[in-house]
C-alpha cells in the first residue's frame, strides 16, 4: 500500500499563523526555562558576574536567554547565553559578535553597539551552550519584535542621517574573512541570481527589535548575530521591508534612504530581503506583515520590468 502524502500547503495550513507579538509571546516549556537558567547561572560563574534584578529575556523556541548582570569589577554587562542539541552543527550567528569586533573596531563608525567583553562555551547533558558579556548600554531596543512602532517615524532628523552614515559606513569595512549572511544566501538562491563575489558587509538583521537611540540622537545598533556578506543596500532594504505595516515609519526610510531604494542595487537587495520575508509569512509568521509585503513585491516587480538591469531577479507575491 502507497503511504499517503500530504502537501506543503497542507502542512502549512495545519500550522496556525501567528503575528510577530504572537511569536514572540510563544510560551516555552517549565524544563526548558529551568535548564537554561541553570545553564545562565553556570556560565556567569565562569565568567565572574551575578545577575542583576529578575529580567530575563528569552530567546524565539528557547534558543538563548538574556539578562542584565554584574561583573565583581562593578561593570554592568549583559549577558547571553545561547544553546543548541551538541548534535547540530555551530551555526555561524555563534561567531556574529566576535565578527563585529574584529570588522568594527577601530573603524570609527558613528555608531554605538555593545562591545563584547568575554564569551566561554561548554557542553551538558546533549547541549552545547556559550555565554556572552557585552557592554550594557543605557538604552533599549525600538521594540521586542521586528515590527516597528509608529512614533519610530517622528524621531528626530539627526538620528536619521546617523543611521544613513553607519550603515552606508558599514559595507565600506573590509569584510573578506566573512561569509555571506545564510538567510540572505538562501534568498538570493530563491529569486535566481547569486553573486557573493559583490556582496558586501552587512549588519544581517537591521530592524526595529535591532536599533535604538541615545539621548544625544546617536543610533544604536542591537544584535550582530547575523553580521556578514550580503547585496549592497541590504540593510536599508531590510529596515525598510520590516517596517511595511507601519506606514509612516516606512514612508520615513524611504524619505532617508531614497536615493539607494530607486537603485538597481537597491532593487536587488529589495528582492532578495522581500523574499526571504515572504517565505517566512506563507509559512505562517509574521502573518500581520503579509498584506503590505505583497503590494511592495508587487511594486518592486514593476521597477525591476522597466530597468531590466538587475538580471532575471523576480520576487514573486502571488
Amino acid at each position: 500500500m502507497t503511504k499517503p502524502t500530504t502537501s506543503s500547503s497542507a502542512l502549512r495550513a495545519a500550522v496556525p499563523s501567528r503575528t510577530s507579538n504572537e511569536m514572540l509571546g510563544l510560551p516555552l516549556l517549565e524544563p526548558t526555562k529551568n535548564r537554561l537558567r541553570e545553564q545562565a547561572w553556570h556560565g556567569a560563574a565562569i565568567l565572574g558576574v551575578v545577575a542583576e534584578g529578575t529580567e530575563q529575556v528569552w530567546g524565539f523556541q528557547g534558543r538563548s536567554l538574556s539578562l542584565p548582570v554584574l561583573h565583581t569589577s562593578g561593570a554592568q554587562l549583559w549577558m547571553k547565553l545561547r544553546s543548541r542539541p551538541v548534535a547540530e552543527p555551530h551555526p555561524p550567528e555563534w561567531s556574529g559578535v566576535a565578527s563585529a569586533e574584529r570588522a568594527l573596531t577601530g573603524s570609527g563608525l558613528p555608531v554605538l553597539r555593545p562591545v563584547l567583553a568575554a564569551r566561554e562555551a561548554w557542553s551538558e547533558g546533549g547541549w552545547a551552550y556559550q555565554a556572552e558579556l557585552a557592554s550594557r548600554l543605557p538604552v533599549r531596543s525600538f521594540s521586542p519584535s521586528r515590527a516597528a512602532p509608529e512614533w519610530v517615524a517622528d524621531l528626530p532628523a539627526a538620528w536619521w542621517a546617523n543611521l544613513r552614515i553607519a550603515l552606508d559606513g558599514i559595507q565600506e569595512l573590509t569584510s573578506a574573512e566573512l561569509a555571506p549572511v545564510s538567510w540572505q544566501e538562501k534568498a538570493a538562491r530563491s529569486v535566481g541570481v547569486v553573486d557573493p563575489a559583490s556582496w558586501v558587509l552587512s549588519h544581517g538583521d537591521v530592524c526595529a527589535a535591532n536599533l535604538g537611540a541615545t539621548a544625544n540622537d546617536k543610533a544604536v545598533l542591537f544584535d550582530w548575530d547575523y553580521i556578514g556578506l550580503g547585496p549592497r543596500f541590504a540593510d536599508a532594504a531590510s529596515l525598510l521591508i520590516s517596517s511595511l505595516d507601519t506606514p509612516d515609519v516606512a514612508a520615513r526610510v524611504k524619505a532617508q534612504f531614497g536615493d539607494q531604494l530607486d537603485s538597481p542595487a537597491e532593487l536587488y537587495a529589495q528582492s532578495v530581503v522581500a523574499s526571504h520575508w515572504f517565505k517566512r509569512v506563507t509559512d505562517g509568521e509574521h502573518v500581520d506583515l503579509g498584506p503590505a509585503l505583497r503590494a511592495h513585491m508587487r511594486t518592486i516587480e514593476g521597477r525591476l520590468c522597466l530597468t531590466a538591469r538587475v538580471g532575471t531577479v523576480r520576487p514573486t507575491a502571488s
